[in-house]
């Protein structure tokens, strides 16, 4: 079923998947259910006290990979919904859709082989690990402030490096056709970026707090610490663990979680034990206080230089101009006076893009001077005479001259000056830029008031810098391939007899002695056959030698040795 499209922005069109239930395996089908059985019986004692019902409020079965369309119409029901993607996606596209209360749900399932946990969303991650504990008001809540604070938030271009690498790593990682050179070359290009020294943007320590909350979280419960953290809830491995002394449970604190980086690739050594939802919230709006998009001034302007990326510099006219930043200018006493603007460039009001038919072709660069409050607050003509006759005196201590072509404007007193040949000197007069016969934009304000990261007008500035989008959605990937295409058709046999709901053994050791044959070293397929046997006929002798199988392959292959015990215990 295809996704409620008409109710996303065009712009993220290109991000969503059509989720094709005939692309998962038996094998995925057998994932899924060894991970809910396990999960279900572990969180209804460890887990926040939503999860198992969260599970059945949201539509998520435990015997099959679920349908994404079934999960959309159980969060219709309390203001959310859900639609497929395709792994990986850029963090701000993220963060947009959950702004907009959508959770983006990849459809690929991890292999059999990261059964226990993979760096790469997949449906389990999503489906079984975030989706259940929005069914709780507070985490929704919680979710909402994040997804809103968090798009505003400046990313970098070594934040855009960082993340290729890990979408390279994870990809390849799942990739059942990957080498084990292309891993080590991917993992060697992370480890590489991740260990570089540099100060964390704010997309970085956001992150980071995403990571410590809605990825890897507790939450304090009546006598031991809960899980609620995504990445814990779809890690059997790892939740199986967390909870050991070993691992250092802290108390929340804002400090703390930003103060503290994480390895993706590895077990986290700590984790952050949160009073409740509410807390969280609480220091979400801490953290934004702190941010260039709500202090703005020569704060918000030096971070925007510094991000060498997109972001949006609002001045107190109401003007938002996005693109690169760069050439900051600030006066004696140390508050902005102007910036150049260049790249792909985009000037909004109110979160609408200017039209060119408006402002004029841009130029390649934008030279940006703040005026003093009297020079914003004048007319519009006053401005017009002083700039073609002795001059505007900027803050920077610039003085610009020019013939008035034409006044934009925009909101109750911002002006933008189309200015013919106009001429930048400085203090002592002497000529720092001119324009010769080509025209130039002077916005007319005096304060920086936000600069946040992207573009003002998101879905503008993309089709213009990618083209649009359109309509078209793309199919997840299968993990069906010629190796494992035999095994996959015993797991199939096994499902059809589940589903059957036959009286008899006969079929299942049937499959069982062919198994033993043809692919001694699978376990997964084995503890379905010891459940369903054991069912239909207990005292056969194929019950104690599966179990002392499985017990040899606990001893044989020691990556999933633990996933064989569990799996006996269920």
């Amino acid at each position: 079923m295809r996704p409620p499209l008409a109710e996303i922005p065009e712009h993220l069109l290109e991000y969503i998947t059509e989720q094709d239930p005939s692309l998962y395996t038996p094998i995925d089908h057998a994932v899924w259910r060894y991970v809910m059985r396990v999960s279900k019986a572990f969180f209804a004692v460890h887990g926040h006290p939503l999860y198992v019902h969260g599970l059945d409020e949201t539509g998520i079965s435990t015997d099959r990979v679920p349908l994404i369309s079934e999960m959309d119409e159980a969060l219709k029901k309390i203001g959310w919904r859900a639609v497929a993607i395709n792994g990986f996606i850029p963090p701000s596209v993220f963060l947009e859709f959950q702004s907009l209360r959508i959770l983006a749900i990849a459809c690929d399932i991890r292999k059999l082989e990261n059964i226990g946990y993979t760096p790469s969303p997949d449906i389990i991650h999503e489906a079984a690990g975030h989706v259940p504990i929005v069914a709780d008001p507070g985490y929704r809540a919680y979710l909402e402030a994040y997804g809103e604070v968090a798009r505003n938030a400046i990313i970098t271009k070594a934040d855009l490096e960082l993340y290729g690498a890990v979408f390279d790593l994870s990809e390849i990682k799942e990739n059942p056709k990957s080498t084990p050179e292309q891993i080590a070359k991917a993992q060697q290009r992370f480890e590489e970026l991740a260990s570089r020294e540099s100060k964390p943007s704010e997309a970085a320590l956001l992150t980071r707090m995403a990571w410590w909350t809605t990825e890897y979280g507790l939450i304090e419960g009546t006598d031991k610490p809960l899980i609620y953290g995504a990445g814990l809830l779809s890690s059997i491995s790892e939740s199986y663990h967390c909870l050991d002394p070993s691992v250092k449970k802290i108390p929340f604190s804002l400090s703390a979680c930003i103060g503290t980086s994480y390895d993706i690739t590895r077990p986290q050594p700590q984790l952050f034990v949160a009073k409740d939802f509410q807390e969280l919230t609480r220091a979400l709006n801490e953290f934004a206080d702190s941010m260039a998009f709500r202090r703005g001034g020569a704060y918000g302007l030096r971070l925007g230089v510094e991000a060498e990326n997109t972001v949006t510099a609002v001045l107190d006219s109401g003007l938002q101009l996005s693109g690169i930043l760069h050439s900051p200018l600030f006066t004696t006493e140390g508050t902005e006076a102007g910036f150049t603007l260049s790249g792909a460039k985009q000037l909004s009001s109110g979160g609408v893009e200017i039209s060119e038919s408006e402002t004029g072709l841009l130029p390649e660069e934008i030279a940006v001077f703040l005026f003093p409050e009297a020079i914003r607050t004048a007319p519009a003509g006053e401005i017009a005479r002083a700039l073609e006759g002795a001059g505007v005196l900027a803050q920077s201590g610039h003085i610009l001259r020019g013939h008035v072509v034409r006044v934009l404007s925009h909101g109750p007193t911002g002006l933008v000056l189309v200015v013919k040949n106009l001429e930048v000197r400085d203090s002592q007069g002497r000529m720092i830029a001119e324009s010769g016969g080509e025209t130039r934009l002077v916005p007319i304000a005096s304060r920086i008031v936000s600069v946040f990261g992207g573009a003002a007008d998101r879905k503008s500035f993309v089709m213009k810098t990618r083209g649009s989008a359109g309509t078209k959605v793309k199919s997840h990937k299968t993990n069906l391939t010629a190796e494992n295409a035999a095994l996959n058709e015993l797991y199939r046999k096994v499902r059809e007899c589940r589903d059957q709901n036959g009286n008899s053994a006969e079929p299942l050791l049937k499959i069982l002695t062919e198994l033993d044959a043809r692919h001694p070293e699978d376990w997964l397929l084995r503890l379905e056959l010891l459940e369903l046997i054991s069912r239909l006929d207990p005292m056969s002798p194929a019950v104690a030698s599966t179990r002392q199988t499985l017990e040899n392959l606990k001893s044989t292959n020691k990556d999933f040795k633990e996933m064989i015990e569990r799996g006996l215990q269920a």
